[in-house]
């Protein structure tokens, strides 16, 4: 395993003169770039990682100061509230994620959980790695999908991290910042280092590269994480040309199933009463079991136009306790939608611990109408079977279940209802 921490450029006490000289030029070299980026068709997120100890959050305060704060969020995340561990665990990086033309800044991020959990011994190897591997695949759909994406990684040494934090409790103005949850983690500090080594060299990808700063002196940090920002930015929106194609392995069903189905199957009026009444005594009695468990269900509805969704949803629903459910119905994405990942309105909307929420169309739009209207390129919809897998997979390892039902009919019947609704 390759330390890609060994590669850092060794950090230098910068004077004042030199900082107040580089801080000058680098706050109008970001505020332009700010503005730049405010009428492109791209956000910024930034990822603040690092030692504890490692001046995180005084570099993302001078980051502050030298751009315009307007348009900027910063949001914190600890370990997940108990009601965040109702939901998926990226569930609560994708409500934070900026809007088109905005900037976010994360302190820890989806990285923080799965390198506690392994330097404290929560998850083995196996599960480490499962979980750098839906980061990974999480950040290429990002910045396929425009997000400019800076993961900054404010290094220490164990070494260095012992001394700062020993310099730290010797000075009043500083020694609260040691609190007992900083000495537990220095106490590991060994431990945490094999673990970050490990994981930034599994997630230091081509498109969502690690900028890892030698964190030992505070002027030259916060010099250094500005500039790296700014040629980060300076790239990304001077780019003439889309991010690479979608090189994936997709490939057209091998043959078309609808033709295998029998459409004219019909239930008289008697039998579909007696069998209607059967199902929604058994719905209403399961519906009730899913309200107070641990688990969700997500019901999505597909199909052509007049193939009965709507009549679907209505029956289903007759059977379930309205405090249960939940329908809801997508048509084309509104402004603010699109100023994000497609997939941002879905995780906008998916059930917490006992609910059942219920998709009048869905995720699915975007290798359907999408497709087929030219709403994306053939490189979005295509790799979006990729990532609709890893979101429905992302569900069911949260205890959702999820049932997916396409309603078709022949394109005669749909005529026929066509011209009957006309």
């Amino acid at each position: 395993m390759t330390d890609i921490t060994q590669t850092v450029i060794p950090g230098v006490e910068l004077d004042k003169t030199e900082y107040k000289a580089r801080e000058d030029a680098l706050r109008l070299r970001l505020l332009d770039l700010q503005k730049q980026l405010a009428v492109s068709k791209k956000s910024l997120l930034i990822l603040m990682n690092g030692v504890e100890g490692s001046g995180k959050g005084e570099t993302v305060k001078k980051l502050l100061e030298w751009m315009d704060a307007r348009g900027i969020e910063t949001t914190a995340f600890w370990t997940q509230a108990s009601e965040e561990r109702e939901y998926p665990p990226l569930w609560r990086f994708w409500h934070k994620l900026p809007l088109r033309g905005h900037i976010g800044i994360f302190f820890g991020s989806w990285y923080t959980e799965p390198i506690l959990d392994r330097v404290f011994r929560r998850s083995d190897k196996k599960d480490f790695t499962e979980s750098l591997e839906k980061i990974r695949k999480l950040e290429n759909m990002l910045t396929a999908e425009g997000v400019i994406l800076v993961k900054f990684w404010m290094h220490l040494t164990p070494k260095s991290q012992k001394e700062l934090m020993k310099a730290a409790e010797k000075k009043v103005a500083t020694r609260w910042r040691i609190s007992k949850i900083t000495k537990k983690f220095a106490d590991k500090r060994q431990r945490f280092h094999k673990v970050d080594v490990a994981m930034l060299a599994a997630t230091h990808t081509g498109r969502a590269p690690w900028s890892i700063i030698d964190a030992r002196y505070p002027r030259y940090r916060e010099i250094h994480a500005g500039e790296l920002l700014a040629k980060k930015l300076e790239a990304q929106l001077g780019q003439a040309s889309p991010l690479p194609e979608y090189t994936g392995t997709w490939s057209p069903a091998p043959e078309n199933i609808f033709r295998r189905l029998d459409y004219t199957q019909k239930l008289s009026d008697a039998e579909y009463k007696v069998r209607f009444e059967k199902c929604a005594d058994e719905i209403a009695r399961l519906s009730d079991k899913i309200s107070t468990s641990k688990t969700s269900l997500v019901l999505v509805f597909e199909g052509a136009d007049a193939a009965g969704k709507g009549g679907a949803i209505r029956r289903v629903t007759h059977a379930m306790d309205p405090r249960h459910y939940r329908v809801n119905a997508f048509a084309a994405p509104n402004d603010v939608e699109k100023g994000h990942p497609y997939l941002w309105r879905f995780w906008q909307c998916i059930p917490s611990q006992g609910k059942i929420f219920i998709y009048d169309r869905s995720w699915y739009g975007r290798v359907l109408v999408e497709r087929i209207e030219h709403f994306c390129t053939d490189s979005e919809w295509q790799r979006a079977y990729g990532e609709i897998n890893d979101f429905e997979k992302s569900l069911h390892d949260s205890q959702t279940l999820i049932r997916k039902f396409y309603l078709t009919i022949t394109p005669e019947e749909q005529l026929e209802r066509f011209k009957d609704r006309k």
